[in-house]
């Protein structure tokens, strides 16, 4: 049976410490109590080191890891730079030649557009992590805790696509403004143009905004995934007149114009996830009414997730990849659990197949391979995403060689009767990675204090980070109570 883990009072030991490899059969615990080991130098029976203070003053805190985020920075990085192309296009704004500007314009917002799609491109998104895993684990603890925030790239998507939208307003004042002084820019086709495009833009850039897109998250995707392709439709269509009223003839007149490379960039991108699309065939296993295992022999790479559908125009959910112990060649499968109506559906009827596109994308857990000893928090069905790379992260090098070994993981698992829910496979898999994984029934146990016991944890195995793999509200909460109190703690941000 599983070892449960009760909050309070950890257990002490003084017994040397060895990580299992993946590989390793998985000992057999008769002990109710999951044993959190601790450094020789502590006491059996000694109290659990408290908690420390958070730090700096609250102001500060928060100034750092709520309003002054990465996500946050990288947004303003990207609303700075389009205000220094702003200046530099005002101080030159081409003279009397007002179609011209208004192309600029134009370019400008087709910049950003594109920018903000390829910012969520699977294949972009997958070569900065493998870029950011050429980062040695012997570099600076610092500098490996820059590098893996990689994962808050949104911040890029979001400022792009907001910028889009101040260009857009700009362009469309001045073709407005030509409108009512007749000038070249004078069609009333131009003009109902701009203005639909300019009102698309802002449905996008308001339904992304976390309140809306946290009540509903379908509506969201919905209003992205039309509304986006509507208004590349509009651009075209604006930017086929701009041309006309620029020139006589039309084709000379785009090939002039950047915006036009840069929309079709965009199109491109836009199109390419869905020459993809194809089924994966799958069998269901299931483990509880509350989860059920889809099962795949699809060959699939190490560390990354799928996003399957059941219908690809409507909704589409991400999961991890949890390999074959076969072999990556041998397929996977994907865990799903009761967290909403798709899951639930899906949870009560599985399907044999569904739909997916693209490629696999790598995830945010992924980047726990740029430390030596990590240890991961989840929540529930977590310990999906949690195992799909912590089962071959030990035996996995980063890129460019070897470098002393893998990862070594300790698990802290706090999830509803977990062996009944999710079945003895997945608790076993769980023990192989960690025999001493500390897995909390909240059923038996209540809820813990996550907070802190993932600080003991990491201050006894010494460990260089934490990763926390849960829901939003709990993710957020682990990942700042850690970070104050100085822990390197990292965890999806949910911010598409």
């Amino acid at each position: 049976m599983d070892a449960i883990a009760r909050p309070e009072p950890c257990v002490a030991t003084s017994e040397p410490h060895r990580t299992p490899r993946p590989h390793d059969t998985p000992p057999r615990s008769t002990s109710p109590v999951s044993v959190l080991h601790l450094p020789a130098s502590a006491a059996a029976g000694e109290k659990p080191a408290p908690l420390p203070s958070k730090r700096p003053s609250r102001i500060l805190r928060h100034a750092r890891h709520t309003f002054l985020n990465v996500y946050r920075r990288l947004f303003g990085i990207v609303v700075g730079a389009n205000v220094i192309g702003g200046i530099v296009l005002f101080r030159r704004p081409g003279g009397h030649d007002r179609a011209e500007f208004v192309g600029r314009l134009a370019t400008a917002a087709a910049a950003n557009i594109t920018l903000a799609l390829l910012a969520r491109q699977d294949y972009i998104i997958n070569a900065m992590f493998r870029l950011c895993w050429m980062v040695p684990r012997s570099a600076p603890l610092r500098l490996r805790r820059i590098v893996t925030k990689v994962y808050e790239y949104g911040g890029v998507h979001s400022g792009a696509a907001a910028c889009s939208v101040a260009w857009f307003a700009l362009c469309t004042s001045y073709i407005t403004r030509e409108f009512c002084a007749g000038g070249p820019l004078r069609g009333p086709a131009l003009v109902a143009t701009s203005y639909g495009l300019l009102g698309l833009l802002g449905l996008l850039v308001v339904t992304a905004l976390p309140p809306f897109r946290g009540a509903s998250h379908d509506a969201f995707e919905n209003v992205h995934r039309w509304g986006g392709w509507a208004a590349l439709v509009l651009f075209w269509a604006e930017l086929l007149l701009l041309a006309r009223a620029q020139a006589p003839a039309v084709a000379p007149a785009l090939a002039r114009q950047p915006a036009f490379y840069l929309l079709l960039l965009s199109s491109l991108h836009a199109i390419l996830p869905w020459l993809r699309l194809r089924r994966l065939h799958v069998t269901p296993e299931q483990l509880s009414p509350h989860a059920v295992r889809l099962h795949f022999t699809a060959p699939m790479p190490l560390f990354v997730g799928l996003r399957i559908s059941d219908a690809p125009l409507r909704e589409w959910h991400a999961f991890a990849c949890i390999p074959s112990r076969a072999g990556p060649a041998a397929g996977g499968s994907l865990l799903v659990s009761r967290a909403g109506d798709w899951t639930g559906r899906t949870v009560a009827a599985p399907r044999p197949s569904y739909w997916v596109k693209g490629v696999p994308v790598t995830g945010v857990l992924c980047m726990a391979r740029l430390f030596r000893r990590v240890v991961v928090v989840t929540t529930g069905s977590g310990i999906g995403p949690c195992l799909a790379v912590i089962q071959d992260i030990a035996d996995s090098p980063l890129l460019g060689g070897t470098t002393g070994g893998g990862t070594r993981c300790r698990v802290l698992w706090s999830a509803p009767a977990p062996r009944r829910t999710y079945g003895p496979e997945i608790c076993d898999a769980v023990r192989a990675v960690d025999a001493r994984a500390v897995i909390v029934d909240t059923r038996t146990e209540g809820r813990p204090d996550l907070v802190a016991m993932a600080w003991r944890l990491y201050r006894a195995e010494e460990a260089e980070a934490v990763f926390v793999i849960s829901n939003p509200q709990l993710t957020r909460k682990v990942v700042y109570g850690l970070e104050a109190r100085g822990v390197p703690t990292f965890g999806p941000i949910w911010d598409s």
